[in-house]
């Protein structure tokens, strides 16, 4: 299953609620051109889009083709921890390289490279505030990332991979 965004619901950062995270005064490394691959949608898309992802955020939906990891520490403290989550992500998410969809509420998501999330997960995942579901477009694996700094990645198995 493909989640597919309309791209004619696609706003500008400036516009989006959250897209301040990506300001210079808050992501002074970010350029202008990594920018243009965060993609706000509107909040009529973004509904649309979570009811699709409401599917994949009840658990026994994911048991039977999924496997998880164990919750991970998501903590932002230390450069360290920073880059050890980072490097989780792409150890767990390396055999997928397509476009991924984030929500923080019914009406809230954007849609971005993995790589753009991977470099800039801190700017994506706020601890104390963000409850966020990461899904990619291809449904081969979904994030939950919680206020207390924790993720779980669920992914496809390998027979259903095979199987699509």
């Amino acid at each position: 299953m493909n989640i597919e965004v309309d791209d004619r619901e696609i706003v500008p950062l400036n516009e989006f609620e959250l897209g301040w995270r990506f300001e210079k005064t808050h992501s002074p490394n970010i350029s202008e051109s990594e920018k243009k691959q965060i993609q706000p949608v509107s909040e009529m898309e973004s509904k649309r889009l979570n009811k699709v992802i409401d599917y994949f955020e009840q658990e026994y939906n994911l048991r039977e083709k999924f496997t998880q990891t164990d919750w991970i520490s998501a903590n932002a403290e230390s450069d360290e921890k920073i880059e050890r989550f980072r490097n989780q992500l792409e150890l767990t998410l390396e055999k997928w390289d397509e476009e991924i969809i984030i929500t923080w509420h019914r009406n809230i998501t954007l849609k971005t490279t993995k790589e753009i999330f991977i470099k800039y997960w801190t700017d994506f995942l706020y601890p104390s505030s963000d409850d966020v579901t990461l899904i990619s477009e291809k449904t081969n694996w979904v994030m939950f990332y919680r206020h207390f700094e924790v993720a779980n990645i669920w992914t496809k198995t390998s027979e259903y991979l095979k199987a699509e």
